[in-house]
């Protein structure tokens, strides 16, 4: 039996979720301060889940990359996967493995049940081809100075107030990107998405202040 070309997997392997469309819609490196939570929060679970030092230290974002919401996944991973916000009000769900609590993929109203998006810094992403970060964004979540940092040795367009700056072409693109339908092949492959799985499991509250999306 030949493996699957696309998936995400936790990091001690019981946990899957295939792909059912391979191509990476896109990808942002992210600096706000609950991407940083919910690595931490991954990093309690297990001392291999630790964020990367370049993510600690301010000198780079969390790498977000977005697929479309269309999936393979067995019983067995459906019963690993828990789901979370980080508050009552939070946007972001958040699903995560209950074997080693890695971050498999999340989504937030913006994507229109369309896109989700998979933190590859913790979820192992196996895909056929990849595509170059398009941005930095949230940089008004870190120190100024990081922040003056980052945008310095960046090529990358670098976005302080995303929601404040939908009209740059980069956030435009980023929005088309993410809202794109899902393809007919996709949703002919796929057994369920994330709103069905997060439908199976209680949605854990954290109880965190959120700060952005």
């Amino acid at each position: 039996m030949t493996e699957p070309e696309a998936y995400l997997e936790c990091r001690c392997g019981k946990c899957r979720i295939v792909l059912c469309d391979p191509a990476m819609r896109s990808r942002t490196e992210c600096l706000c301060s609950d991407c940083r939570k919910r690595g931490f929060m991954s990093a309690s679970r297990a001392p291999e889940n630790e964020l990367p030092e370049a993510v600690v230290n301010f000198e780079r974002g969390v790498d977000l990359v977005y697929f479309a919401n269309a999936f393979i996944v067995d019983e067995a991973s459906r019963e690993r996967l828990e789901f979370s916000k980080l508050s009552e009000e939070g946007a972001n769900t958040t699903a995560m493995s209950t074997c080693c609590g890695t971050l498999m993929c999340g989504t937030h109203p913006m994507y229109q049940g369309n896109t989700v998006s998979v933190n590859a810094d913790s979820c192992r992403v196996t895909v056929p081809s990849k595509v170059n970060c398009q941005a930095v964004v949230f940089a008004c979540d870190v120190p100024d100075e990081r922040a003056k940092e980052i945008e310095a040795k960046r090529s990358e367009p670098v976005i302080y107030d995303v929601f404040g700056s939908l009209d740059q072409p980069v956030l435009q693109k980023f929005v088309e990107d993410v809202t794109a339908p899902i393809s007919e092949d996709a949703l002919a492959l796929a057994n369920t998405n994330f709103e069905k799985l997060c439908a199976e499991k209680t949605i854990l509250i954290l109880g965190f202040k959120t700060e952005a999306t």
